[in-house]
């Protein structure tokens, strides 16, 4: 074929210029659609947050927002949040506060003046709920030895010491995506790979992670014989469609079955000790009270000369579950572990180090940073 073609006004143009000016025209294209990608995400920061709280701060009379928690939101048990409502909808939700670094709409929201805002947050907290209920010995092992999972299974699922981070990437969305019944389809849509290299891995998931699967065989025939799931901690959730004669209604019905008996355990480990802080916080006299929940987080303020036994009592009651204990009887396979957080707002903040004991170690470099 020759590598001559021609324009309509009859010049020769050759296949290679084509091809470059194709090129560029994709690329051109692919900006453009960032750009504008980009352009309406802003927006959406700019309507439903900076415009949202100031209308909200001026219906209020106040330099405040304040929103709506419910315990029946979720199927799950989760609290959910949305805008509270007054004469119209109002306020925001923080479950939808996007947390990036390039637009920190987060940090809008500061603590009072000599206060401090704490972020705490489960480190892995769903995968250490499968680990415990599934009673998966090489995932628990994990935990216990305190190495980061998800390297761990990439280490495992690719026979290798040194990963790198795409594979860890792989690893740890294969996990999520096998916790909450996923399949080599969506592994090979999320993470880029081949379909029948996501069955390869997931194939070698299986072989690192047997229990998972057992239970995950456990909990759709335990919803298909009696059309419900329940938690460890007597939570239940009817799930009548498991006798649906589609077999996709079917399915949903299973994946929602399981995602439900590791969501809901998770959020009553959060709320138990959302309640112990506060009760805690009260019974001590202390200056400090939670503010929000964000799925496996806790949003807290304390005044600055109580930071250190706030952050004491808040590892404690997350970590060691005293309340769980108390009420349940319950102690877990595999360790709880937090990531906290001290800064002006609830978008910055400086990492705590806690000791084994739960005493914060890094004090001085929180006051450095709060110009105490």
């Amino acid at each position: 074929m020759s590598k001559w073609k021609y324009r309509a006004e009859g010049k020769k143009i050759s296949q290679a210029v084509l091809k470059e000016k194709s090129t560029k025209d994709l690329l051109k294209t692919q900006r453009f659609i960032k750009g504008l990608m980009d352009l309406r995400k802003s927006q959406k920061l700019s309507t439903t947050y900076i415009t949202g709280t100031k209308k909200a701060m001026a219906y209020n009379g106040e330099d405040k927002v304040y929103m709506d928690f419910r315990f029946d939101g979720t199927v799950t048990g989760r609290l959910s949040c949305a805008a509270y409502t007054a004469q119209k909808p109002m306020g925001i939700s923080f479950h939808t506060l996007p947390r990036e670094k390039k637009n920190n709409i987060r940090s809008l929201f500061n603590c009072p003046k000599d206060y401090r805002f704490i972020t705490v947050d489960y480190a892995a907290m769903e995968l250490r709920v499968l680990a415990h209920i599934a009673k998966d010995g090489n995932m628990q092992m994990a935990f216990k030895r305190g190495v980061d999972l998800h390297t761990y299974t990439a280490q495992m699922l690719f026979g290798k010491d040194e990963i790198s981070k795409e594979e860890r990437q792989i690893a740890k969305a294969v996990s999520f995506l096998i916790a909450y019944g996923g399949g080599a389809f969506n592994l090979a849509e999320s993470t880029g790979i081949t379909v029948a290299k996501a069955k390869k891995i997931i194939a070698n998931y299986q072989n690192v992670y047997p229990a998972i699967f057992e239970y995950m065989s456990f909990v759709e025939k335990y919803i298909k014989e009696n059309q419900y799931a329940y938690t460890i901690f007597g939570r239940r959730r009817n799930l009548p469609d498991i006798t649906s004669r589609d077999f996709k209604v079917v399915n949903r019905a299973a994946r929602q079955g399981l995602n439900f008996t590791i969501q809901s355990t998770a959020s009553d480990i959060l709320l138990c000790s959302l309640l112990g802080i506060s009760r805690r916080f009260k019974a001590e006299g202390l200056r400090g009270y939670p503010v929000a929940t964000v799925h496996d987080s806790i949003e807290l303020i304390c005044h600055k000369d109580d930071t250190k036994r706030c952050l004491e009592i808040i590892h404690d009651e997350m970590v060691n579950y005293p309340l769980l204990k108390e009420i349940f009887n319950i102690e877990f396979d595999v360790p709880l572990k937090i990531d906290a957080e001290v800064g002006f707002s609830f978008g910055d903040g400086i990492e705590v180090d806690f000791d084994a004991e739960g005493i914060p170690q890094n004090l001085k470099e929180i006051k450095e940073y709060m110009n105490d």
